[in-house]
């Protein structure tokens, strides 16, 4: 086993690259369904089916570490299976300008994605203090932002001069997101083979990940509600995805330069300023307040974005919103699984966190998507931003209530 210094650091490099070599592929990525619209034609259904495979694929990807739970040895090689597959079909991007191949390589990054986050979590919890994680964790995503800004600022003239640079830039962020391989391989692992794998049939394997995420959330009532506060709060984000790229190119009419500035810089700019702010509140666990907070911010980001058609301040505005509620949330649902896990192990709460990411997008995304072509976009935002603050309340009502019952 590595000396208890070398723990910590070789986690800690892992950790930063990881975080630094993927960003350039994120700003990318987060820019797709805008391209796909305003350069390649995008058809409303394609759209749809691009937003909806974010919230949708990870009912899947909750298999991929359903056997992790006390099984350490198999960490590392789930964390880095994940992270390859991920990205792996973006390498042919710069070669196929093909709207369905590009949902097809989102739909295998999404799937993959968010699959090695347990094992990624639980390798932090194992190596590295709680105090100093924490630390460690605002810190390398603050940074990371930092980044974000800096490529926002260059890449937002150059898309708009060389609209098909995209491609190639996408490729190459790819290909740089799977150079941090090397350094997960050198992060150490808990010696030892864990515990025997009993031999399921396909049916338990399948059935048994569900019996035991709903089995924690029974046990768990402090768990079940933050997860519920968090699955209104993500539905009324994900019902209004869809309608995003409609709204800025068929009603405002944007560049790729307005998307980047807000989605790279001013976004960027909301997280690196709020993130020790949220790290705090973090750092005392105060969750059902944290959580309030987070969804509160995301309830006014798509109303700023509706008050965006009478002057565009407030599409800027709405970034920097949904960039401090953003910095809040990716602490919180990355690092909720340590808080709650205590002392047992932590992947089977981040595998809860990820099967409701599926359940949700498993609706939400589509009936968006549906509402915008009846309604449009902007009763979509109102909708979306009503079910966010409706977390908000049942977060402060089922609170109040779990005190009460205590007395």
């Amino acid at each position: 086993m590595e000396h208890d210094n070398e723990l910590p650091a070789k986690t800690r490099r892992a950790l930063l690259w990881m975080n630094l070599s993927h960003e350039p592929f994120v700003v990318l990525y987060a820019l797709l369904p805008f391209i796909l619209r305003k350069d390649l034609g995008a058809s409303i259904l394609q759209i749809s089916i691009l937003t909806s495979l974010r919230p949708i694929l990870p009912v899947f990807s909750f298999y991929w570490s359903a056997n992790l739970t006390n099984r350490k040895n198999r960490l590392r090689s789930n964390l880095i299976g994940a992270w390859a597959l991920a990205r792996l079909p973006f390498l042919a991007v710069p070669w196929v300008e093909n709207v369905w191949y590009l949902i097809f390589c989102c739909a295998v990054y999404e799937l993959f994605n968010k699959s090695g986050i347990p094992a990624l979590i639980e390798i932090l919890k194992i190596n590295i203090p709680k105090e100093s994680r924490e630390k460690t964790f605002t810190l390398y995503f603050v940074l990371t932002f930092i980044e974000s800004i800096v490529l926002g600022l260059l890449m937002a003239k150059f898309l708009d001069r060389y609209s098909w640079a995209w491609q190639m830039l996408c490729g190459s962020a790819a290909l740089l997101g799977l150079s941090s391989i090397y350094l997960q391989m050198k992060v150490p692992i808990p010696e030892g083979e864990g515990l025997a794998e009993p031999k399921l049939s396909w049916k338990e394997k399948v059935v048994q990940p569900w019996h035991e995420a709903w089995r924690l959330l029974g046990t768990r009532s402090d768990f079940a509600r933050f997860q519920w506060g968090f699955m209104m709060g993500g539905f009324g984000l994900m019902l209004i995805a869809p309608s995003l790229s409609i709204f800025y190119v068929d009603r405002l009419d944007l560049s790729h330069a307005n998307v980047v500035t807000g989605r790279s810089i001013l976004m960027g700019l909301g997280i690196v300023a709020s993130s020790y702010f949220w790290k705090g509140m973090l750092a005392r666990e105060n969750v059902d307040r944290m959580t309030k907070w987070i969804l509160a911010g995301f309830a006014l980001y798509p109303l700023a974005l509706v008050l965006a058609e009478i002057h565009m301040g407030w599409f800027y505005l709405s970034f920097i919103l949904y960039g401090i509620a953003q910095a809040g949330s990716h602490l919180l649902w990355n690092l909720s699984g340590t808080l709650f896990a205590q002392e047992e192990d932590s992947s089977s709460f981040s595998r809860v966190n990820i099967l409701m990411v599926g359940l949700r997008g498993l609706v939400a995304p589509a009936l968006g998507g549906i509402l915008c072509k009846w309604v449009g976009p902007v009763w979509v935002f109102l909708g979306g931003s009503a079910i966010c603050f409706g977390g908000v309340l049942y977060t402060v009502v089922d609170k109040f209530k779990y005190k009460f019952e205590l007395r």
